[in-house]
């Protein structure tokens, strides 16, 4: 009856996150209608108003749930003000199940807890602290509710038992999700980025280059950068000094691109850089800026070769033209933007 999977979950691609979404939801609205049926079968739950009123509330809910996770939230389309109430909507359904069956000690309300762990892992600081806040009104208002019309005490040990219980969870399940998130954060940080310079590396940004051509009318271009003379600089100064000198240089190009460019070392004394909805023309004039910026702030140089893609073509295709266009340079000069072949003279 609750939804626990984050919206977005990071380092996942979008086939995986679909297959989530659907096991989830298979999962929330099986609960669900076994529930609403067993209710109406009388299984479970007490008749009249009340019945109707919590279990017509339940499969509303799910239907329009349903429709949102498949319309929206799967094709990666989420709405804010939808995943603002679907917490809130979700504990409401366990304290209408919790409503209609009738009984205070039923173990229903030990969802309520599983709830808690599951935003743990969604929610952290003050949006934890109300959706926690939210839960322990809606156990006391479910109790409450139940005890007014079985007639029995409101206020008891069982209540305060409760509270105090859901409390304690809320408060360690927010301790335990937010150690995980750090943990999460920091692998993430160790998988996507180059230890030595801290920018991006190789494997992430071909995972964000694929992105930009999965629009097959996207326009962008791809910049590949390699130090001059770089293993010289190493047997003269030694590999400390030829560190220094990658930091210094990835700092330098960080400066000089758009906060919407992604840079990242591919490999070595070897750079990248891909421009979102840049022309070639434009490309070569940045590649110029970059070249000229690590010249006059470090003791090397740089050769660029620039590819702008062409209509249609794939993220591998650019990069590999762009790599040619840089071997080019290396071939003739070094220390210049190549970003078609050389002309040859009649």
């Amino acid at each position: 009856m609750w939804s626990g999977q984050p919206t977005g979950l990071p380092g996942i691609d979008a086939r995986e996150r679909a297959r989530l979404e659907v096991q989830v939801l298979v999962l929330q609205v099986g609960i669900a209608a076994f529930f609403s049926v067993g209710a109406y079968l009388g299984v479970f739950g007490v008749d009249g108003a009340i019945r109707t009123w919590t279990v017509g509330w339940i499969v509303s809910y799910h239907v329009f749930h349903t429709w949102y996770v498949l319309r929206f939230r799967m094709p990666g389309r989420p709405l804010a003000w939808v995943e603002f109430a679907t917490p809130l909507c979700d504990v409401t359904c366990i304290t209408a199940g919790w409503i209609a069956i009738g009984d205070h000690n039923n173990p229903l309300w030990a969802v309520y807890l599983y709830a808690l762990v599951g935003y743990a892992r969604r929610y952290e600081g003050l949006n934890y602290a109300v959706v926690a806040g939210f839960i322990v009104a809606n156990l006391v208002a479910g109790r409450v509710l139940i005890s007014l019309h079985a007639a029995t005490p409101t206020l008891d040990g069982n209540l305060l038992t409760m509270v105090f219980l859901t409390g304690a969870m809320a408060v360690l399940a927010h301790a335990i999700g937010g150690a995980w998130r750090r943990a999460e954060r920091k692998a993430r940080r160790l998988a996507e980025t180059d230890p030595l310079t801290g920018i991006a590396n190789r494997r992430t940004f071909l995972e964000r280059l694929a992105d930009l051509a999965a629009d097959e009318d996207g326009v962008f271009s791809v910049l590949m950068l390699d130090l001059d003379d770089f293993k010289r600089l190493n047997d003269d100064h030694g590999h400390l000094f030829g560190d220094q000198v990658l930091v210094n240089v990835s700092r330098t190009l960080s400066e000089c691109i758009r906060p919407e460019d992604r840079l990242a070392r591919y490999g070595g004394e070897e750079f990248v850089v891909a421009m979102p909805g840049t022309s070639l023309n434009d490309a070569i004039a940045v590649a110029e800026r970059l070249r000229q910026a690590v010249a006059e702030t470090t003791p090397t140089s740089v050769s660029v070769g620039c590819a702008a893609r062409r209509p249609g073509e794939t993220a591998e295709s650019v990069l590999r033209r762009a790599d040619d266009l840089l071997l080019t340079a290396k071939r003739n000069g070094k220390n210049s933007v190549r970003s078609g072949p050389l002309r040859r003279s009649a």
